[in-house]
């Protein structure tokens, strides 16, 4: 099965996984977030950290875990993130990076749950979908169009296969989802057609960080949880890119 369809695959069953879980309950959001932040500390660590030490490698995924169930009492939320610092700093090999990594994470959690999705009140579930809706087709159409027509490399040293045709591709994508699904959730065209392309603009921007990050550490895949895709952070990278984006655009108030 090629990456394309696996790619495509896996961002329908997020949506899938995602819509269930917000009709299902807060309860059910939280659990989902976080165990999604516990595969992504998991796979960090397994990059960054070189002890076969069981506690070392669970100690960090399993306190992320337990931050999303506390991200409305933000004393015990900024307790668990200093206890992470601290661990992290205690270790260090590696250090910078994965304490960036991880509070990169953190803190992209804290803006989907409490700026998007509204979980400590009436919970919206327009707007993650908007946002998952946008970073699907800002991935696909990037990709598609890169692998046709791409040839103009932006950074072939950081991502060799990323091209500025497919870049634009991604824009391209993103204003064609939002023309046939949201168009009009403002009172300014210009304003949604500007916020569309930051949010695919965040998304590849995400991306280039995560491969960034993986250059540095010599690796190709954050690790094989997707078998023929690879791990969680390859599939999240422009999701959280995009989370930071929106969550600026919904803090101007201009989101759905």
């Amino acid at each position: 099965m090629s990456n394309f369809i696996i790619r495509l695959i896996s961002s329908f069953v997020l949506i899938a996984l995602i819509f269930l879980a917000f009709n299902i309950g807060e309860f059910t959001i939280l659990l989902f977030c976080g165990l999604t932040v516990f595969l992504l500390f998991l796979e960090v660590n397994k990059s960054t950290l070189d002890s076969n030490n069981k506690i070392f490698f669970l100690f960090s995924p399993i306190l992320g875990f337990i931050a999303t169930f506390f991200i409305a009492q933000k004393i015990i939320f900024l307790i668990i993130c200093l206890i992470i610092l601290l661990f992290n700093i205690s270790y260090s090999v590696q250090r910078f990076l994965r304490i960036y990594a991880q509070f990169y994470i953190l803190l992209s959690l804290y803006l989907f749950i409490n700026i998007i999705c509204n979980v400590s009140g009436t919970i919206n579930l327009k707007q993650p979908l908007y946002l998952l809706s946008l970073i699907i087709a800002s991935d696909v159409g990037g990709y598609l169009i890169g692998k046709s027509v791409g040839k103009y490399k932006i950074f072939p040293k950081i991502s060799p296969n990323k091209t500025f045709e497919g870049a634009l591709g991604s824009i391209l994508a993103c204003i064609l989802v939002w023309v046939l699904f949201f168009q009009g959730f403002t009172e300014s065209i210009i304003i949604e057609i500007v916020s569309v392309i930051f949010i695919s603009l965040c998304a590849q921007f995400g991306d280039f960080l995560v491969s960034f990050a993986k250059r540095s550490l010599a690796i190709k895949d954050s690790s094989n949880f997707i078998p023929g895709h690879g791990g969680v952070f390859d599939r999240m990278d422009s999701i959280i890119g995009g989370i930071f984006g929106y969550s600026l655009i919904v803090y101007l108030g201009y989101g759905l």
